[in-house]
């Protein structure tokens, strides 16, 4: 994909989403935890975001958002990760893998900007090869 495509990217990022849900143990409910939206709860009941990574892409990392990440952290909630290739309208995933919020640390944060609808968080970007095993 050499170019840009936010409706293909987010079908991927969704196949990525369903991909996770059936191989790890969460189910993908889309909970609101302290006023913020994450993406799937554990069956302990904590909260967790799946975040993917087109390994064929321009510069493949995972965006992270400050409020997302303390909450993930303070109620023991974590990440999915998935590397996958794009295929026109499906994926190919290379690897996968799990970790809780608290073992990231993240010291990167800047803010998106006053046009951006999350311009009140501040956000990350990490090379996905820095999350890979």
């Amino acid at each position: 994909m050499s170019s840009y495509d936010s409706s293909k990217v987010g079908r991927y990022g969704n196949l990525a989403e369903r991909w996770a849900a059936e191989r790890y143990p969460v189910t993908l409910d889309y909970p609101v935890v302290d006023g913020l939206k994450f993406d799937a709860t554990a069956r302990d009941g904590s909260p967790f975001d799946i975040k993917a990574s087109m390994t064929n892409g321009v510069r493949p990392t995972f965006k992270f958002w400050d409020d997302q990440h303390r909450t993930l952290a303070e109620r023991d909630g974590g990440y999915i990760f998935v590397w996958y290739e794009a295929r026109e309208t499906e994926i190919s995933v290379k690897d996968s893998r799990s970790l809780s919020a608290s073992s990231i640390s993240i010291d990167n944060w800047t803010y998106p900007g006053d046009s951006h609808y999350r311009s009140h968080a501040r956000e990350a970007q990490i090379p996905a090869d820095r999350l890979r095993k």
